[in-house]
This record gives C-alpha cells, sequence and structure tokens, in this order.
C-alpha cells in the first residue's frame, strides 16, 4: 500500500487515516491527536538530528502506530552520528515531560495532563525496548559493535532482538494482554526482523564499501596477526565501526603491516576477494 506524500520528505501511511476515522468514530479524537502527536516530535528529533549531520533522508515515515526517519546512512556514517540521532527521538520525550509537569504545576491537575503523560511514558519505553529496529535495538547493535566486528554485531542484534520480542509476546499470551494494537506491532516487528536478515549480507557490504574510502585515521587501531594463506574476503569480516584493523603478516626473515583500507582497496577496485595475503603486490 502506497504512502501518501504530504512533503517532499513526510509520508503518511493511508491506515494512518483509518485509524483517524475510526477514532473520530469512538469519540476517542483527542487521544488519537495526543499520541501522534508525541509520535510526530519523537521522529523530529530523529530527522533534524540526521538533517544536521547532513544525513541523506529520504523521507520521514508515519505508520499506524508510529514513525520512522528512513536513510541509508545508519549503517555508512560515524558511530557518534549515528548514536546522536538513535538518542534524539528519546531525549524529546525529556522537555515534553517538563512541559506538562509545567502546566500541571500552573493550572493544576487534570486528565488530559495524566492522559499526555502516561502516552509520553509509553511511547518512550516502548521504543527503548532492545527490538530491532526500535531504538533501543539500534543502541543494542552499537554496543555490541564496541566488542565485536560489523557483521557479528548485526547478527548478534538479530538474535538477542528476537529472543527479546519471542519473550514478549509469550508474556502478552500469557497475561491474556493481546490487543489489536499488540498483534499489529508484532507482526510489524517480526517483519522487519525477517527483512534484516535476509538483507544482512548486502548491509555487511555496503558498510565495507564505505570504510573503504572512510577517513579512519583517528580510531583506536587493533592488529591481528594472520597467515600467509589468508584471503582479503575472510580478513575483512573483522572490520570493526570503531576499530582499524591492521594485518600482521610474517614472512621470514621480515613481516608486513597491512591496512584494512588496503584490503578493501583490493577487494572492491582490483576485485580480487580470493587474493591471499601472501601474493599482495605491497608485499613485495
Amino acid at each position: 500500500m502506497k504512502d501518501l506524500r504530504v512533503a517532499g520528505w513526510l509520508h503518511i501511511h493511508p491506515l494512518f487515516f483509518l485509524l483517524a476515522f475510526s477514532a473520530i468514530l469512538t469519540g476517542a479524537i483527542l487521544d488519537f491527536i495526543l499520541l501522534f502527536s508525541i509520535v510526530f516530535i519523537h521522529e523530529m528529533g530523529h530527522f533534524w538530528t540526521a538533517r544536521h549531520f547532513n544525513w541523506r533522508v529520504e523521507k520521514l515515515e508515519i505508520w499506524l502506530f508510529g514513525g520512522a526517519v528512513v536513510s541509508e546512512e545508519h549503517h555508512t556514517r560515524p558511530f557518534k552520528e549515528q548514536a546522536a540521532v538513535v538518542l534524539a527521538g528519546p531525549l524529546q520525550h525529556l522537555w515534553i515531560y517538563l512541559l506538562l509537569y509545567g502546566i500541571a504545576m500552573g493550572a493544576g491537575p487534570h486528565p488530559f495532563i495524566t492522559t499526555a503523560l502516561f502516552y509520553n511514558t509509553l511511547i518512550l519505553c516502548f521504543n527503548l525496548m532492545p527490538v530491532w529496529p526500535l531504538d533501543g535495538g539500534k543502541l543494542i547493535f552499537y554496543f555490541f559493535c564496541q566488542a565485536y566486528s560489523f557483521q557479528k554485531s548485526l547478527k548478534r542484534t538479530l538474535l538477542f532482538s528476537a529472543l527479546i520480542l519471542t519473550a514478549a509476546a509469550g508474556w502478552l499470551f500469557l497475561e491474556q494482554r493481546w490487543t489489536l494494537a499488540a498483534v499489529l506491532l508484532t507482526a510489524f516487528l517480526i517483519t522487519e526482523h525477517v527483512l534484516e536478515w535476509r538483507k544482512r549480507a548486502f548491509s555487511h557490504m555496503r558498510y565495507l564499501l564505505f570504510c573503504a574510502y572512510q577517513d579512519r585515521e583517528g580510531m583506536k587501531t587493533e592488529y591481528q596477526h594472520v597467515s600467509p594463506d589468508m584471503r582479503i574476503m575472510d580478513a575483512v569480516k573483522h572490520v570493526r565501526p570503531n576499530r582499524r584493523v591492521k594485518y600482521i603478516l610474517k614472512q621470514a626473515p621480515h613481516f608486513y603491516i597491512v591496512d584494512e583500507q588496503e584490503c578493501l582497496r583490493a577487494y572492491f577496485e582490483n576485485k580480487q576477494p580470493y587474493l591471499k595475503f601472501k601474493d599482495i603486490r605491497q608485499f613485495a
């Protein structure tokens, strides 16, 4: 089902209007406006922070129960930028809390304020769940990136996320808390897991291509000993988002150090993924 383009960067899913119409019929239009106002503010935090770092943002999507900033930059930008864009959404909830409590202190308690606080907390907690592709799931990915390669981090994030999602679905089933919203959200998250798992090789390759020409001078260096018969395609699997890997090859009576970017460029420019370290001409 095609999104409706409201502006060049803002797209709204048609089911959004169906939900709005149902809210009018059931008399819950105020709750609907309140809920999606908070969602929109949350997503605008992501959007404007991404724009601040000059990311190529395709669009801001508003779904049935949430939204997302669509960009191909998430896996190909410096770690600090990615973390800042992800955290920018949850941070919007802090000033919303301050605003609501300030209104309550000035005007006194009101059911509207109570409802707004509930929705603000609900959306914040939901987005911080360690489930892909929610903000919490992306933070888990960045956590894994501190210790593992990009390839391993993405795989472990998806597996960990699937475990958490399964546990959450089991709890909803045991507590008999399944609602239409819960079913739709669970179906959406499962779909995102399947799609991301299927394209993980593409995501990894795109990240390696980015690293081949990235300025990695300021990163901490990690040295790894490699066998003369190791292929470049096997070595680049160790590329990490927050480390610059240099490979040490011992060939008596000398040893050689090769930067990961040399391997990546041989991989992409020379199209020699099966080239062995002992055959790289730079060693001659």
